[in-house]
């Protein structure tokens, strides 16, 4: 590829009102770009676009949804293509890697090293397509896809990459006598402890029904209340969690968090991972939030569900977001958070905006909104067993017509929750700026964000409103947040990014120090090393652990893609829904690779970091935008 110049080029200047004007006459919603960039056919060096054939297995698939509509599967993703999986018996036993005794009698994985050794794939960094930047270090130094790399495969000795990338030997010939060879699994320097880990213990229990819950089902409050032949027509039964059995954390005043002037990366499903977050931090982030997880699937002790609130420790303001639709599910989790040791959360985020169906149709998120009872008895058993702050993240309403937030703000203010006023706790509502039927299909309205947060009475204590959606530079926020800032109402001068940070990881940077960065395409290139770096530390660089921080890197770059560099602007800045011409040409090859659309195309540069794919390999994003499609 072509040496990457673009940091000398210099940044379009910003167009007056006359030409931004004429220029949004042609179309509103394109990117407008200089005519050096637009190009009439597909740039040599990008994959075609195959053609989309129909088979005849896809045609009897159609016929037989026409005659049985009332049974046709819903989704864009039942049909994703997924990694093989690997089997246990192929996995080395990590008590065995670790040099200990396998303590189970009838483990399924494999305990013969030598055999795994003997048998295990190329490198990431060996053979054809090869990755040399990858030589480094792993837990798993046995085992991983860059074992050659730093492991003498006589002896077992590990060895390390100096400050010149030079690997040497961990210990030199002066202390080869000294026995201070590293212990099998040793964790080296640069991979430091992840926060909030659950114990074994715990999803043991929560498997089996054994753990210890204080705050009862609804359904067995239900069944007391008739067998004590109770009637009540007083405000919702709300969970109790004080008892002389209570596991809860002793009392203590609760940490208030200052969102004001920060920059908040909202939870982000699938691409709002713990490696992705790492960056953002490294990119000028204040405050960050995991995945959303949710609660009946934590309370089914779940792995891979509480995995999602990991934190690593660059997190220094860090909160989970739970989604539930019911009060015993969101204090019974509540309960774990707070007896679980190691856990280190700064503040609970309650999902009221997920619009996804099969999130709906259980009462959680945006459905959540309609609910207040529902919602009442949550915030009341979280805030009573956590002494942490609790946040809620809403939408406008459940549709255009109907907006309901400016009246849910409020109603949240009027219940006097302890969250709020006795401890004076920020309890900050990020307020979306679309309905839940609108998802991204058109911009956020922050006008309406701003009566809202004008809806407060002023006689109770105040709740800071949050805008959230369509940041795309520091212009977006002056405009849309800094700009509407007034006595008159309560919003939060706080810059929450969400798609924004997935296509701009260098928007916090922007934004605090008030630029448009013409960053080039090798800078891009090290984001995405730093995170096939960061991914293979978390998910492991064992082949499982490869499969996975490729998926989760081409789910990124499916997001990346849509940023046209400002040095190739006719106007700027670039707007969230401004999408970019069909046929453009970068400064550099490697930039024209990483304005492609083409799944293939993506697939390319995952291989510059990952290596060569399975030739049966294929990638389909899980979020898809219509106007960014080839």
């Amino acid at each position: 590829m072509k040496d990457d110049n673009s940091n000398s080029t210099p940044a379009a200047p910003s167009a007056t009102a006359e030409q931004t004007a004429n220029k949004c006459l042609v179309d509103p919603f394109r990117v407008q770009v200089k005519s050096e960039y637009l190009v009439t056919e597909r740039p040599s060096i990008l994959s075609p676009i195959p053609e989309k054939s129909v088979d005849s297995t896809s045609s009897t698939h159609k016929a037989n949804n026409n005659n049985n509509k009332g049974k046709k599967k819903r989704g864009q993703n039942k049909k994703r293509p997924r990694d093989a999986r690997i089997s246990t018996s192929e996995k080395a036993c990590l008590a065995i890697i670790r040099g200990e005794t396998c303590p189970f009698e009838n483990c399924k994985y494999n305990h013969d090293l030598k055999e795994m050794m003997a048998n295990r794939q190329l490198d990431l960094c060996e053979g054809e397509g090869g990755v040399e930047w990858l030589k480094g270090e792993c837990p798993n130094w046995k085992l991983m896809g860059l074992g050659s790399c730093h492991i003498n495969m006589s002896t077992g000795q590990n060895l390390r990459k100096s400050e010149d990338n030079i690997m040497k030997q961990s210990n030199d010939e002066e202390k080869a006598d000294t026995n201070e060879k590293p212990k099998p699994g040793t964790l080296l320097t640069h991979q430091q402890h992840v926060k909030n880990v659950i114990s074994k213990d715990t999803i043991a229990k929560l498997r089996k029904n054994q753990y210890p819950f204080v705050c009862k089902r609804h359904y067995e409050v239900q069944k007391d209340k008739k067998n004590d032949n109770a009637t009540s027509n007083s405000a919702p039964s709300i969970p109790v969690v004080q008892s002389s059995n209570t596991p809860a954390l002793p009392p203590k005043e609760r940490k208030l968090i200052d969102f004001r002037n920060k920059v908040y990366i909202a939870p982000l499903t699938t691409v709002g991972n713990l490696p992705f977050r790492r960056i953002m931090k490294l990119y000028g982030a204040d405050i960050t939030c995991g995945e959303m997880a949710l609660s009946h699937e934590l309370l089914q002790g779940k792995p891979s569900e509480w995995a999602l609130l990991k934190r690593h420790p660059s997190e220094d303001v860090f909160g989970v977001q739970i989604a539930g639709g019911h009060a015993d599910q969101y204090t019974r989790v509540a309960e774990i958070l707070a007896n679980e040791p190691g856990m280190e959360i700064d503040f609970v985020d309650f999902n009221l905006g997920c619009p996804i169906d099969l999130v709906c149709e259980k009462g959680s998120g945006a459905a959540l909104m309609l609910r207040e009872k529902k919602l009442r008895g949550s915030l009341e058993g979280v805030t009573k067993v956590l002494s942490c702050p609790v946040t809620v993240k809403m939408r406008t309403g459940w549709d255009e017509k109907r907006n309901i937030a400016h009246s849910l703000v409020p109603t949240i203010q009027k219940w006097g929750i302890d969250g709020i006023g006795a401890f004076m706790v920020r309890f900050d509502v990020p307020i979306h700026g679309r309905s839940r039927l609108q998802r991204y299909s058109k911009l956020a309205n922050f006008d309406y964000i701003a009566q809202v947060a004008s809806s407060q009475s002023v006689d109770l204590p105040q709740i800071p409103v949050i805008g959230n959606g369509d940041i795309f530079s520091y212009e977006d926020y002056e405009e849309k947040v800094l700009a509407r800032l007034g006595d008159d109402n309560n919003l939060s001068p706080t810059a929450m990014l969400g798609r924004g940070a997935l296509i701009k990881p260098w928007l916090p940077t922007e934004i605090k120090e008030k630029r448009h960065w013409d960053i080039s395409a090798t800078e891009r290139l090290d984001i995405l090393k730093d995170f096939t770096r960061f991914g293979l530390e978390h998910w492991g660089s064992d082949q499982q652990g490869v499969n996975h921080t490729r998926r989760f890197l081409l789910e990124w770059i499916s997001f990346l893609h849509r940023y046209v560099p400002v040095g190739m602007l006719d106007v700027l800045p670039q707007k969230m829904n401004h999408r970019p011409p069909k046929n453009l040409c970068g400064r550099s090859d490697l930039e024209t690779l990483m304005l492609s659309t083409n799944c293939a195309d993506w697939i390319k540069i995952s291989e510059m970091l990952l290596g060569k794919v399975p030739e049966d390999f294929a990638f389909e994003p899980k979020h898809k935008a219509n106007s960014y499609s080839s």
